[in-house]
């Protein structure tokens, strides 16, 4: 069976709400150029601001591809005179591609301006620039005020706030840092050993845990399983899952050039790089497990990218090939077996023989043995003397393919000893202990066109008075 789990990665990434702040203040006014300026000339001043524009822990942003939100801008200005306040920033893309940039226009001298613009920044482009090892965006201010003659007072100011708010991102490029995308947890229940628990004694040439991955996040991926126990289907006993090699796994997400695109991998746990083999020794009637996804540790350097698409999808297969080999599993049945007073009056049976003729194109031979059983069940004889193998195993070649089937024929004679215990048998017992071809060590293969044919035949002979005949 298989469990799957799907994440959205989109959920990895806050992009920050931010507010930038910048004020011109009389003593970025008062300079020789303006006190020389005549009224109703126009005098720029600039200003610039960097501000951070990072995520979490120790991501790096180059760029982001803003989803919904606003830039909201609010300008007051107690300054006595008119003007035009220009913002604007080479880093900041609206979503025509062109440069940001907006005109404020002071229109009031009186020094009671007060303006709000907002700006639906959907489809906007952020890209950062390091400085010092840390990601600025750098916005742009130039104020140019119109001289009316009024004095500049030293609490005048011109007020700036530039905020970005409840900005989601279409794509986002740069580095994540490593942080969790899934944790799961569930359970493969496994009725083959449950109703079989002799199963144990079957070796599978390649038992599997299957984890199939398919990921469209652009960052490496690690998968790690965690507290993988096998609980005994006989005794209850637990056995954890240990590895030997790869662990946890590391996988590749798409790179930059396969942006949008999935990228598939699969994992396979098997008795080569794991202990899977003494879980299934165990006969487990179920195995639990915990699953963990992260996006991997990496450099800082490393180049990252994230869409609002970005899926990981996970699927966890429990295999049990039937390329197996076995010496100790038996299969048992009982069946009803009445031969007493109305069935057959043995008394008259001088001589009896079963005789079984099989063609076997499966790798398994069985060691049989017929015991026949009271009312209460309890062993009164068997069939055999000792155990007889009466099914001979097919020929395979050495990838556990059928060459040639086995035609065998296998002979019982029931003596007078035995002919007598049947007044008392109520049931008989069929025991038969599974060998593959080779003596159980080679790995045989099952497929579904195998046959076994078998014919069964009795032979009697009776002692009947002649008289008694009508």
């Amino acid at each position: 069976s298989d469990t799957t789990y799907s994440v959205m990665a989109d959920t990895l990434v806050k992009v920050p709400d931010k507010l930038v702040t910048k004020l011109f203040i009389d003593s970025d006014i008062d300079i020789p150029i303006w006190i020389g300026s005549p009224i109703g000339d126009t005098v720029p001043f600039f200003k610039s601001e960097l501000f951070t524009f990072e995520l979490d822990g120790n991501d790096r942003v180059d760029s982001i591809v803003v989803k919904g939100g606003q830039i909201v801008i609010d300008v007051t200005s107690t300054f006595k005179h008119a003007g035009l306040l220009t913002i604007s920033s080479a880093q900041i893309l609206n979503a025509d591609r062109d440069t940001f940039s907006t005109v404020v226009d002071i229109s009031d001298a009186d020094g009671t301006f007060v303006d709000q613009q907002i700006f639906l920044s959907d489809g906007y482009t952020i890209i950062s620039a390091e400085v010092n090892d840390t990601n600025f965006v750098k916005i742009n201010f130039r104020l140019d005020l119109i001289n009316s003659g009024s004095p500049i007072n030293p609490e005048d100011v011109c007020d700036i706030q530039t905020s970005f708010n409840d900005m989601g991102f279409y794509r986002v490029f740069g580095f994540i840092d490593s942080r969790d995308l899934i944790t799961e947890s569930g359970s493969f229940e496994i009725p083959f050993f449950e109703d079989n628990p002799d199963l144990a004694s079957i070796i599978f040439n390649d038992p599997r845990i299957n984890i199939f991955i398919s990921s469209s996040v652009g960052i490496p991926i690690e998968i790690e399983l965690d507290s993988v126990i096998a609980t005994s289907s006989r005794d209850g006993s637990t056995v954890e899952l240990s590895f030997s090699e790869g662990h946890p796994f590391l996988i590749d997400g798409p790179d930059i050039s396969q942006i949008g695109e999935r990228v598939e991998s699969e994992i396979n746990i098997n008795n080569l790089t794991s202990n899977i083999d003494d879980l299934l020794a165990s006969a487990p009637s179920e195995i639990t497990y915990k699953i963990m996804g992260r996006t991997a540790a990496g450099s800082v350097d490393d180049q990252h990218f994230i869409l609002d698409t970005s899926k990981l999808d996970l699927a966890l297969e429990f295999l049990l090939p039937l390329d197996f080999k076995s010496t100790g599993f038996a299969f048992r049945d009982t069946l009803d077996f009445e031969v007493g007073e109305e069935g057959v009056d043995t008394s008259m049976i001088k001589l009896a023989q079963a005789s079984l003729t099989t063609v076997n194109e499966l790798p398994i031979e069985l060691e049989l043995q017929v015991y026949l059983l009271d009312i209460n069940y309890a062993v009164i004889d068997s069939i055999f003397d000792g155990d007889a193998i009466i099914l001979g195993a097919s020929l395979v070649d050495d990838q556990g393919i059928l060459t040639q089937a086995v035609e065998e024929t296998s002979s019982v004679i029931f003596t007078a000893e035995k002919l007598g215990k049947l007044q008392d048998v109520f049931y008989m017992r069929v025991e038969a202990r599974m060998i593959t071809s080779g003596l159980g060590e080679q790995f045989v293969k099952i497929y579904s066109d195998y046959t076994l044919d078998f014919k069964l035949s009795m032979v009697a002979n009776f002692r009947i008075n002649t008289r008694e005949l009508n």
